[in-house]
């Protein structure tokens, strides 16, 4: 009877705790790996050699022949988690603000918990060493809109004794859409900071040129602030996102169909494109401008449109053998640095295959990039 009550009050003890553990994850929001880490003791030998890994990861210093920085985004790649290999990638590309960051990845065993976390760099060119955001559990993407333009780096790491072939896809989407009826990027023809009035002044927005008429269109909800026909601008129309929020700038209109204080949606016409105010000489087109609390800042990444890349076919095997010698780069791109090269029959570890490069490892620690005519992948046995 004594043991029947200590066993009813112990897993009452068990419940209550997963309870409040519950509640108090409800409130601080976790990351998968705060979660994963739970199911460890702290001198756990293995799981302090896969978190010392993670460790040493984000606390290198971005050193030019020592660290690959992605040429731009969108980035497509597919690997392989190795048991034996606890490093994470990593992945470091600049952003801007007005971006959406996104990073998703594909496992083929769909258990596997993926640990993806993204940092930020100081001006010092080091590091911080708290994720600037972190995926939650069961989760294998992240998503994020970009305040501050600068570096940042992306790690992944599988969780322990993983043996599987990932595929990774990182992009940008723009916070607005496209403020030109019917237009996107190729109508952009004149950008943030080029030279105005004889150099006197730069340009603060961009010019996106299309036909009389064309309408201009809402790129967010708001209401307008302001409407008239003054200054540089001509005919034009103040659009505030949010009470608080940024003031957009719609200028060198034909007309104004909105009006001020109206309360527009994403799509709604604001006007009609034309080249009034001090663009009388110049086709029609629409100055776009976004300002906030500190002034004009770069409107373009706010709504440069951008497409989702396609996951690429996973790789078909751990081991690749050189029939060719090879130039070893530090990143995807013929001009990138050469750090290394591999002779002809030289056996390296198939890391990644990211677009006509696969990414290597040789000699036990030499990671770049081969072109994919300078090798051959070994099939698995």
């Amino acid at each position: 009877m004594f043991k029947k009550i200590l066993y009813t009050l112990l897993l009452l003890a068990i419940i209550s705790c997963n309870q409040i553990q519950k509640a108090t994850d409800a409130i601080t929001q976790p990351s998968a790996r705060e979660v994963y880490a739970r199911g460890f003791k702290k001198d756990d030998s293995i799981y302090k050699s896969w978190d010392s890994a993670f460790a040493k990861a984000y606390q290198k210093n971005l050193l030019p022949k020592d660290q690959n920085v992605l040429s731009g985004l969108p980035y497509t790649t597919v690997g392989t988690y190795s048991s034996n290999n606890l490093i994470p990638y990593r992945y470091t590309f600049t952003l801007a603000a007005g971006e959406i960051f996104h990073a998703e990845i594909d496992n083929n065993v769909d258990s596997t918990a993926i640990f993806l976390d993204l940092f930020t760099w100081k001006k010092d060119s080091i590091m911080n060493s708290t994720p600037r955001l972190s995926n939650a559990s069961n989760e294998k993407k992240i998503t994020t809109e970009i305040k501050a333009s600068g570096l940042y780096t992306l790690l992944i790491q599988p969780e322990i004794s993983t043996n599987s072939s990932f595929a990774l896809k990182i992009y940008t989407a723009p916070q607005y859409s496209f403020p030109v009826s019917g237009k996107s990027n190729k109508a952009v023809q004149s950008f943030w900071g080029a030279s105005r009035s004889g150099g006197k002044r730069s340009h603060e927005g961009v010019d996106i040129f299309a036909s009389r008429g064309t309408p201009v269109i809402a790129i967010t909800d708001g209401i307008v602030s302001s409407t008239g026909n003054r200054g540089l601008g001509g005919k034009q129309v103040w659009l505030r996102d949010g009470i608080f929020g940024q003031s957009l700038y719609y200028a060198h209109l034909d007309s104004i169909i909105a009006t001020t204080g109206q309360r527009v949606k994403i799509g709604d016409t604001l006007g009609l494109v034309g080249n009034t105010g001090n663009a009388k000489t110049t086709p029609p087109h629409l100055h776009f401008g976004i300002y906030n609390r500190t002034g004009a800042i770069n409107p373009y990444p706010y709504i440069k449109k951008t497409e989702i890349p396609a996951i690429l076919d996973s790789l078909s095997s751990k081991l690749g053998v050189l029939i060719n010698n090879g130039t070893m780069r530090l990143s995807p791109t013929s001009t990138s640095e050469k750090i290394g090269t591999l002779k002809r029959k030289d056996t390296v570890l198939l890391l990644e295959k990211t677009g006509n490069w696969f990414h290597v490892r040789a000699h036990d620690s030499l990671q770049g990039y081969l072109y994919k005519t300078a090798i051959k992948s070994i099939p698995s046995t």
